[in-house]
């Protein structure tokens, strides 16, 4: 059983008890402990004048100041690897336990976390999103407002989460509820095109097979876009947002929106944080994969994908649309380059 530890205050009380002249004994009863560490504890104050408990060396480190500052500079140089690669490239000469190496990365702040997947960005990617953001830095929320964000987005009837963990005893990997069953590229999946903007939220359209420029242009464009945008007058027309998809840059999709007086507006390339319907994305992908009883076939994913659709509100749409100006200040402070979003 572990000894219970004195208090200061504990022990002050201790020291004033017996200053009035009670016994070891008599205080141990009153407070519940041995008279030996009421004895001890009046000693030690006689001797130093003092109540704390002297510092103590423990175990002595086996890496100097030296050794651990050059081993927060691999950190830096390789943050993926493993408390195993990470001891091999510290100190390969020396006998280390990888508990070593653990112990110096909770003492230097560092834990293990969630990795962020980004799109791989050039030097180029990151001048054309630097010199796109500073030209639109200065558009207010009505210049925004006219923007209508598209995207394309594919869910999977089945997601594997390749961060899942599971609670159980050590040798029992293999029973039958510990196993997370899955099957071959996610079940299938379903494509869906969706556009916001401040103001509006336009039907969405799933896209059959792989999309195509001609697909695009008669299940999406013409359907959708354009007929959205002819409501509007050619002085308050919205400008209409798509990627750099080889779909939507065909020359008879270029052709078509220009012929049909649809203004586009040019876009960087890797550039998802920009576009604030991504957000959109993974409120659908949330609220699906928290259906109860889940979707089990894909018919009941397309289902589900349109009736969450039509549950995104207004105002969540707005909370995305109207903070692009703090996501083009986020991509000038990174010069191009990750943002948050």
């Amino acid at each position: 059983m572990a000894r219970r530890r004195l208090s200061e205050a504990i022990r002050w009380q201790i020291i004033g008890m017996h200053a009035t002249g009670a016994s070891f004994k008599a205080i141990g009863r009153q407070l519940g402990y041995h008279y030996t560490v009421i004895s001890r504890l009046v000693r030690k104050h006689r001797q130093t004048g003092a109540v704390k408990d002297r510092p103590q060396s423990g175990r002595p480190r086996v890496t100097s100041e030296r050794e651990d500052r050059a081993f927060l500079r691999i950190i830096r140089r390789e943050p993926f690897s493993t408390s195993t690669v990470l001891k091999r490239a510290w100190l390969p000469n020396r006998h280390l336990s990888t508990r070593t190496v653990r112990n110096r990365l909770k003492a230097a702040g560092m834990a293990a976390r969630r990795v962020i997947k980004r799109p791989r960005l050039t030097d180029d990617h990151k001048r054309r999103r630097l010199a796109w953001c500073l030209a639109r830095q200065r558009w207010n929320l009505r210049t925004w407002r006219r923007i209508h964000w598209s995207d394309e987005s594919r869910f999977l009837l089945h997601v594997t989460d390749g961060r899942l963990r599971v609670w159980r005893h050590r040798n029992t990997a293999y029973t039958p509820r510990n196993i997370r069953q899955t099957v071959p590229f996610g079940g299938g999946s379903v494509m869906v095109w969706g556009c916001i903007s401040h103001d509006c939220k336009l039907d969405l359209v799933t896209v059959r097979g792989n999309l195509t420029g001609d697909q695009y242009m008669r299940h999406v464009l013409e359907p959708v876009v354009v007929t959205h945008f002819d409501n509007h007058p050619l002085a308050t027309r919205p400008v209409y947002m798509d990627d750099n998809a080889r779909p939507h840059r065909s020359r008879a999709v270029v052709d078509y929106l220009q012929n049909n007086a649809v203004t586009t507006l040019p876009w960087p390339a890797m550039s998802p944080d920009l576009n604030p319907l991504e957000h959109v994305w993974d409120i659908l992908g949330r609220r699906i994969q928290a259906l109860q009883p889940p979707v089990q076939t894909l018919r009941e994913l397309e289902a589900a994908l349109h009736r969450e659709w039509l549950q995104v509100t207004r105002e969540q749409i707005r909370r995305l649309t109207g903070g692009m100006r703090r996501r083009v200040d986020a991509v000038i402070r990174a010069r191009g380059g990750f943002t948050r979003y």
